[in-house]
């Protein structure tokens, strides 16, 4: 699942909107948004990418790192759904 991202007027204050509403999302929260937005997949919509941007964007404040895959800054790819790992996340292992 890939988006191809060309940042636009307005972009910036539309993600950080949405990065303030995850600024005191617990560490289980951001797993759950992360996996249901992962489960959902990119549908091409603005809305939604400014809010993977900000999920990432946490997630990095956060963890230290994301699932979500940035490429060339343009490319936004969202991996596998994720499962908490003590005080970190990992990639769900599919059997």
């Amino acid at each position: 699942m890939t988006y191809l991202f060309i940042p636009q007027a307005g972009d910036r204050e539309a993600i950080d909107i949405r990065l303030s509403a995850l600024s005191t999302a617990s560490k289980a929260a951001l797993i759950a948004t992360y996996n249901k937005t992962q489960k959902t997949g990119i549908v091409g919509v603005r809305a939604q990418i400014h809010g993977i941007l900000a999920l990432h964007y946490r997630f990095n404040a956060v963890f230290g790192t994301s699932p979500i895959s940035i490429k060339d800054q343009f490319e936004v790819s969202l991996q596998n759904p994720i499962v908490a790992l003590g005080d970190h996340w990992a990639f769900e292992i599919s059997n």
